[in-house]
């Protein structure tokens, strides 16, 4: 049996945890507070899934022998993971990299930041022997793929449009809005430049601009616009490509952008004052909805797909569609079949086997419009 180690056993590590059981794995997970893993320990045996668990530092992780003492520990180098996934907040991700890369170890990770995504890339092409893939959350991530699976359905594109949205299934507030992952991470896509690609050239435009509507069956007319970080390395294949347009933008409820524009624009709130307004106003939910749209086109033929995946009493819908999802890419690099490339994009994983990996891990996709 492949074996997979989480690193990180918070919210994401436990739905990577359970989508790596699910797809065959033994799975083994370490995280450095001692809380998310006696939590996330309950919450899988809960789910049946037998995971190994263990505290450990960081700078540890690969040390033989490291903490062999305590009772039911782990010593990670025995371990010998096929395949390791962070779900680690994104400042440390680098440090986790690089151990995996020095120790030939397959390694994926949730993104979260550009720079450190690049970083990683830039470690793995000089040191890596095995294969190396980072922002596989939701967009980037998950998405990403999805509009690699209609390019290659369309044999090409001249424009590609992404648009998700993570949202309340009820939303409350003035701000139509409820946190599923870190207020920060949503300041960074409000607050940072976007790249996109305009009559075939590469460009940064400003955060939320550019509104449009956009319609989903059971909620009417909703928003989308511009933020940063969603189109990943999307960016640079697409352009290769010679894709004449290419941009991201986040589905919000009607509203939403002119209060976060007054916020940021006007009053000129700082991450810190930003995120605890946003905490104070709207809070973490989950009863959760995701949705996502990508549109593909070329010359006159189009390929579109609609999806709006819900929470249940098991995953909220970020969970199903980042960790879960995450799943499905790391049991193909645990396979192998991935090996010989080192830097994997989002065109290496548009396979049957993402598909049938992501149908056995969330059906709701596959029923999409």
């Amino acid at each position: 049996m492949n074996r997979a180690l989480i690193a990180g056993l918070g919210i994401q590590g436990v739905a990577c945890a359970h989508g790596m059981h699910v797809l065959g794995y033994e799975v083994a997970g370490f995280d450095v507070l001692e809380e998310n893993i006696e939590k996330s320990a309950g919450i899988l045996d809960n789910l049946g899934v037998p995971i190994t668990t263990v505290h450990r530092d960081i700078h540890q992780l690969f040390v033989k022998g490291a903490h062999k003492a305590e009772p039911g520990s782990l010593s990670l180098r025995e371990y010998n993971p096929d395949v390791l996934i962070s779900a680690l907040p994104f400042h440390l991700n680098f440090e986790v990299a690089k151990k995996c890369i020095d120790h030939g170890v397959r390694y994926c990770d949730l993104g979260g930041n550009i720079d450190t995504s690049k970083q990683i890339a830039a470690y793995a092409a000089e040191k890596a022997s095995k294969p190396v893939m980072t922002d596989l959350g939701l967009a980037p991530g998950i998405a990403n793929i999805v509009a690699e699976l209609g390019y290659n359905e369309l044999g090409g594109a001249d424009s590609i449009r992404i648009r998700v949205g993570g949202l309340p299934q009820n939303p409350k507030g003035s701000l139509g809005y409820g946190l599923t992952f870190s207020p920060q991470g949503l300041y960074n896509e409000y607050a940072e430049k976007c790249r996109v690609i305009t009559d075939g050239e590469l460009k940064f435009v400003e955060p939320l601009t550019d509104p449009e509507k956009i319609k989903f069956e059971k909620l009417g007319e909703l928003v989308a616009f511009n933020t940063s970080g969603g189109l990943s390395n999307t960016v640079e294949m697409m352009l290769e490509r010679g894709v004449r347009e290419c941009n991201y933008k986040t589905i919000r409820f009607p509203g939403h952008l002119e209060l976060v524009r007054f916020l940021l624009n006007e009053c000129r709130l700082d991450l810190e004052t930003f995120s605890q307004a946003v905490i104070n106003a709207c809070g973490f939910i989950t009863d959760d909805q995701v949705l996502i749209a990508v549109e593909i086109r070329k010359g006159d033929k189009k390929w579109s797909k609609q999806c709006r995946i819900l929470s249940t009493q098991t995953f909220t819908a970020m969970q199903k569609t980042t960790g879960l999802g995450a799943a499905a890419v790391a049991a193909i690099l645990g396979s192998g079949k991935l090996d010989g490339k080192i830097n994997i994009n989002y065109a290496d994983l548009a396979s049957d086997d993402f598909v049938d990996n992501l149908q056995k891990l969330l059906p709701e996709m596959s029923m999409c419009d």
